[in-house]
Order: structure tokens, then C-alpha cells, then sequence
């Protein structure tokens, strides 16, 4: 996995930089503060991991239309919740490749992203999705949220998950 900025000038503010996956597969990674829709603004975090998910199988939608089609196929609180995420999810992909746990252990999160799948990840205070992927070559894990990028570990991400019922949980994508 490789991180690339983007240097297209009308299309960096919104997505600052790309993701090559090993298989050569492309994830933009978006920023959710500048795109014009201000649900996207102020309650897009989960339509930026559905977007990056969507894109990690290798279906390719806009944000636009992600959330065109949550809104149309999807049941939203103040935010999407991941258990509507994840409908969503294996709605658009074949083979239902998307399951949601309300919690796993730091050894069942590290497994699942040693196996090379894309995690998404409810935080709280505040309650925001991130999304976290492992780098195979260096063996880091990177988290990815706002349209920065970070490393972290799975400890430190697993004291930070959410325990508002309705908004709790975590997505592994195949």
C-alpha cells in the first residue's frame, strides 16, 4: 500500500491524497469539510467510510451519490449509523462482503487487519467514523479520517470506540 497527493488542483481540496492498494486499486480518501453538501460537512464521516469502502471492492460512486442513495435506501439519525452502513454496504457489492460487530477484542481487530480487510470504526467523544487499513510492507496500521492520515494501533483505537448504543459497532469489509 502507497499514499500518493493528489496534484490535480479542482479536485485536491476535496480528496488531498490516494491510497494504491496492493492490487493496484485506487481509494481516494476524502476530505468531508469541503464538499459543498452541508450534510456531508457536519454528518458525513460515515458516508466518507461507506464511500471508501465502496471503493476498496471496487465500486466506483461519488459522494453525491452515496449519499443520494443512503438517503433513498437507508435510515439516518442525526448521522448514518454503521448498522445502516453495512446494509448499504452489501446492497451495491456482490457477496455480501461487509459484517458488523458491536465490539471486538484487540486481537480480533488486529486479525482482521492482518487478513488485508478495511475496518471502519465508531469512535466516541465526539462520535466520528474512521476508517483504519494495515500497511502489509511496514506492518503499520494507518486511520484515516477527515482527509488526514495517521498511524495508530489497535489498542488506542479500541479505548476510543463508542458506547451510545444506537451509534456503536465496527464494520470488517472483505
Amino acid at each position: 500500500m502507497k499514499f500518493v497527493i493528489n496534484k490535480n488542483k479542482k479536485s485536491k481540496k476535496k480528496f488531498p491524497f490516494r491510497i494504491v492498494i496492493d492490487n493496484n486499486r485506487i481509494i481516494p480518501v476524502p476530505s468531508q469539510h469541503n464538499f459543498k453538501s452541508s450534510f456531508i460537512q457536519h454528518h458525513g464521516c460515515s458516508l466518507v467510510g461507506f464511500y471508501m469502502a465502496l471503493r476498496f471492492k471496487g465500486v466506483k460512486k461519488n459522494m453525491q451519490q452515496v449519499l443520494q442513495y443512503s438517503r433513498r435506501k437507508l435510515i439516518c439519525g442525526v448521522k448514518y449509523p454503521l448498522s445502516q452502513i453495512v446494509k448499504g454496504i452489501n446492497m451495491i457489492c456482490p457477496g455480501k462482503p461487509a459484517t458488523f460487530y458491536k465490539s471486538l477484542t484487540n486481537a480480533q481487530l488486529e486479525a482482521k487487519l492482518r487478513k488485508g480487510y478495511i475496518v471502519l470504526f465508531e469512535e466516541g467523544n465526539p462520535i466520528h467514523t474512521v476508517v483504519l487499513l494495515r500497511d502489509s510492507k511496514s506492518g503499520k496500521i494507518w486511520r484515516f479520517s477527515d482527509g488526514h492520515k495517521n498511524t495508530t494501533t489497535v489498542a488506542k483505537e479500541n479505548a476510543k470506540k463508542c458506547t451510545n448504543e444506537k451509534y456503536r459497532g465496527i464494520i470488517v469489509v472483505k
